[in-house]
């Protein structure tokens, strides 16, 4: 008879930690749901103030097209104190400098097309 109360211990002890151990999972799941939520809503709460909206000029993508770009921390500090220097956001700053950046690389290869071409035009000229 005690051999039967044990096995049915036993059987209750291993249903019990079962269970037991069915809790703690989807406790902690939940909870760990909670908690990377909040940590990204304090990430967001952060980012955007330290960068005000700039209107028109930046426009925000949905969070399904969002892309990440990771700077160091030295571009960070530069931005940064750039920013403050000049009165711009530092999403201004960047619009602007890659704006500009890619200004001059279309004037670079505009210019570099126009010397090919002139090029041209004098070695014809020479052949006549």
């Amino acid at each position: 008879m005690t051999r039967e109360k044990s096995g049915q211990d036993k059987k209750a002890q291993a249903s019990g930690s079962k269970s037991f151990l069915e809790e703690m999972k989807s406790f902690a799941n939940a909870e760990g749901k909670q908690m990377v939520g909040f940590m990204r809503n304090k990430f967001r709460e952060a980012m955007e103030d330290e960068e005000p909206p700039v209107g028109d000029k930046v426009t925000k993508k949905s969070s399904n097209s969002e892309s990440l770009v990771v700077l160091s921390s030295e571009l960070k500090d530069a931005l940064k104190s750039a920013s403050k220097s000049t009165g711009m956001s530092v999403v201004e700053l960047i619009h602007e400098c890659v704006t500009r950046s890619l200004e001059d690389v279309l004037h670079e290869k505009d210019n570099k097309k126009n010397e090919a071409l002139s090029k041209l035009k004098l070695l014809k000229r020479k052949e006549d």
